[in-house]
């Protein structure tokens, strides 16, 4: 699952600040962690440099791939649209494909002899966002 960081302008270097904010996301949950980031920048009144990550480097996933795309794809939506090439890549990746979603990440999945809860395979588009996981 891709992690989300929050950092504050000040503080764009070291995910480490009192400022920062840590979230797991999946495509499930994607969009409403999009729109608890734009929330977040609304109540600071300030522009948030956003870090998102893949959590397991070593065994990054298409799962990985196109939720980080879903959550780049909500902030672009919502006029948060400065990105790195990465996130760029992670954004038309998911836009491209996102009619094939849930087909794909079962399908690498099953390839790596995993199995796949499919109820987490959507995007729930009204997911509130009191269900984003916040890790810290």
């Amino acid at each position: 699952m891709p992690w989300v960081t929050f950092l504050s302008q000040k503080s764009h270097s070291r995910p480490t600040n009192k400022n920062a904010q840590i979230l797991t996301s999946g495509i499930h949950d994607a969009y409403a962690v999009g729109d608890w980031i734009v929330n977040l920048q609304l109540s600071r009144n300030q522009r948030l440099h956003v870090l998102i990550v893949c959590a397991d480097a070593e065994n990054h996933s298409i799962a990985d791939q196109l939720a980080a795309g879903a959550v780049v794809e909500r902030l672009a939506s919502q006029g948060i649209d400065a990105m790195s090439p990465e996130a760029a890549v992670a954004n038309k990746a998911f836009i491209g494909l996102s009619n094939a979603v849930e087909h794909l990440i079962t399908a690498s999945a099953a390839a790596h002899g995993q199995s796949m809860n499919h109820e987490v395979l959507t995007i729930d588009e009204n997911l509130p966002q009191s269900e984003v996981r916040i890790l810290n």
